[in-house]
């Protein structure tokens, strides 16, 4: 660990910034061609090295009373087809449904599940039910996850830390509220919807999903396709959302 560390620290990265760039990379299988970018490739591609489901949503959250005043918290991370179908709606490997997530991500990480219930909060107030639920019906959808991907290496839950780290780590990457912020738009005024889409699209070069609940904004969605097994690359959304007109971005 203490070699590791010294590595990062020679080459310039800390570690968070590696675990953004994948370096789960280290263990695809050797047959993988790490530059293979999901749903642009024809023939067939092993699901281990890039995701069956290669349209992939992250969806966060703007509800006040939730999270940190100047963060978006999380819905969820969903696999999705190519042409923007959902994936299978009560997910995709029964073997590896759990409604003990919370128990799960506690004993492996204590810092990550720190992190989950900061930022990734249930609005019914029970965020082991609501990570139980985005595991099995999401989360056993991301292919490369499968623990045959891993072969003799696997250790138990390894895919189900894997999986929420990945989340943590994109909504830190992409900071909705600081982008929408070093744009001119904060909470507690009304903004034409294009105003906040451009906003986005200006620092992360890519459109993205606004939905509302009545005029009020509630959350924005951005879309990956994933270049190997875990390197997320934004691209532009397939739908623009139920925002119209002039809309309400509360303060928390």
């Amino acid at each position: 660990m203490k070699l590791l560390t010294s590595l990062i620290a020679l080459v310039g990265f800390t570690s968070a910034q590696l675990i953004i760039q994948g370096t789960d990379s280290l263990s695809e299988p050797d047959y993988c061609d790490t530059t293979t970018l999901s749903c642009h490739w024809t023939g067939s591609v092993d699901a281990c090295c890039s995701p069956k489901y290669g349209l992939v949503v992250l969806a966060l959250q703007w509800m006040p009373g939730f999270g940190p005043n100047d963060e978006f918290t999380i819905h969820g991370l969903w696999p999705d087809t190519c042409s923007g179908r959902m994936a299978p709606g009560r997910g995709c490997d029964n073997s590896r449904n759990t409604n003990q997530i919370a128990s799960i991500v506690r004993n492996m990480n204590s810092t990550m599940y720190g992190r989950m219930n900061t930022f990734w909060p249930s609005n019914k107030g029970d965020n082991n039910w609501f990570w139980s639920h985005e595991w099995t019906k999401h989360g056993t959808c991301v292919s490369t996850l499968r623990p045959t991907c891993y072969g003799p290496t696997y250790k138990k839950y390894q895919d189900v830390i894997e999986y929420f780290e990945q989340v943590l780590d994109l909504r830190d990457r992409f900071d909705l509220f600081g982008a929408l912020n070093l744009n001119g738009v904060s909470p507690g005024r009304h903004y034409n919807v294009e105003t906040i889409r451009d906003a986005i699209k200006s620092t992360y070069g890519a459109n993205v999903k606004l939905d509302c609940h009545g005029n009020q904004l509630s959350e924005i969605s951005l879309n990956f396709y994933v270049r190997g097994r875990d390197k997320y690359e934004i691209t532009n959304v397939q739908r623009a959302g139920n925002c119209r007109g002039a809309v309400y971005y509360p303060k928390k």
